[in-house]
């Protein structure tokens, strides 16, 4: 377990303080949250604790990613802030957006995508979610991280919810950069076979067995080719397949740019199987963590808005209770948060003194 190398604050008086500590406030196990437990770890504890179980952390989530077991994990999705400036309002829920300034964001960004790489096992990938503000300079700073040979696939996420411009045409994708840890990266496209749409240049007609089959004839050579529409067929790097939610939606938590389920399904899906370890270090209303728990994944998930890691905790509960078999399949759940040490103003048990 590597040891932090992070410089120990100092507090108000110039003193070092003493490391933070970490409490265990809750443990779900099966469909019940039992009672607040007391116990507390280090940070180089905690990567020790998901043996047993999944950790939630209301937290420094880079402290977390920099201390976890290197080579452990099998997939990163992260989703952090899109640097708009902006206070991102949901139903009941907000939180306020970095400075809309790219380099900035990339230097800010920059330690959890090294930590993130340091994390991955060698057949394991890293998942950045991110809009046009600044997806190219990131893929800037990936490709010195990872190495330009390491990019799998620019992902682009087309929806058409939301507003329209007078302006211009419609924002409507996100960008998600896939990158491997290694050259020999995971990936089970059988796992996330989609639907074959009509309309296309293939003609429809029934095979020997009476089953469709969309056709086509090489002009050249004058070989058909034929594909069972029931089989689907593997997505290609740009999805019109699933909608961003609207405000009605069922999935809605109330947090400010929730994505789908189905879209980390399918990443998901994609390159990790039942027991491998998943991480999101932007937990956000734990996306990554319901469908990670539904899908027979190991995770670790963060968040240094308690708001948001108590409606994370709220929807982790719900899934054991909405999924038969889950609760008695699952891991149990810790949510730890993080304390500041004594001496810092940032504690609320410690006190302040107003000057003379």
């Amino acid at each position: 377990m590597p040891s932090s190398r992070q410089v120990a604050p100092l507090a108000c008086g110039g003193s070092p303080l003493a490391p933070p500590r970490w409490q265990l406030v809750q443990r779900l196990e099966g469909p019940r949250l039992a009672s607040a437990v007391e116990t507390s770890a280090s940070l180089a504890d905690l990567p020790a604790r998901a043996a047993p179980a999944d950790l939630l952390v209301a937290g420094d989530s880079l402290r977390l990613a920099q201390a976890w077991t290197p080579g452990s994990l099998s997939c990163v999705y992260i989703d952090p802030p899109f640097g708009t400036g902006t206070v991102r309002r949901g139903r009941g829920h907000d939180y306020r957006d970095v400075e809309d300034d790219p380099e900035s964001f990339v230097q800010w960004l920059s330690p959890w995508l090294a930590a993130s790489r340091d994390c991955l096992c060698a057949t394991g990938s890293l998942f950045v979610h991110l809009d046009y503000r600044a997806v190219h300079y990131v893929k800037v700073a990936l490709d010195r991280v990872f190495g330009r040979d390491h990019l799998v696939n620019e992902l682009v996420w087309c929806y058409s919810v939301g507003g329209k411009s007078r302006r211009g045409f419609g924002r409507k994708h996100d960008t998600i950069l896939w990158y491997a840890r290694g050259k020999d990266w995971a990936f089970y496209p059988e796992a996330v076979r989609i639907a074959r749409r009509g309309g296309s240049h293939m003609r429809v007609v029934l095979d020997e067995h009476g089953q469709q089959v969309q056709e086509k004839t090489d002009r050249k050579t004058g070989r058909v080719y034929r594909y069972p529409v029931a089989a689907g067929k593997i997505p290609e790097d740009w999805w019109t397949d699933i909608e961003t939610l609207n405000h009605s939606d069922r999935e809605r938590t109330g947090w400010p740019s929730q994505k789908p389920e189905r879209l980390l399904e399918r990443l998901l899906g994609a390159t990790t199987v039942a027991g491998d370890w998943v991480a999101d270090w932007f937990c956000g209303s734990a996306t990554t963590a319901s469908v990670a728990q539904r899908l027979g994944r190991r995770f670790v998930t963060a968040d240094r808005a308690r708001e948001a890691v108590a409606l994370a905790q709220a929807r982790l509960a719900r899934r054991f209770a909405e999924l038969p078999g889950v609760a008695e399949a699952a891991p149990p759940l810790e949510v730890w948060h993080e304390s500041a040490p004594e001496g810092d103003p940032a504690n609320p048990t410690t006190s302040q003194r107003s000057p003379a």
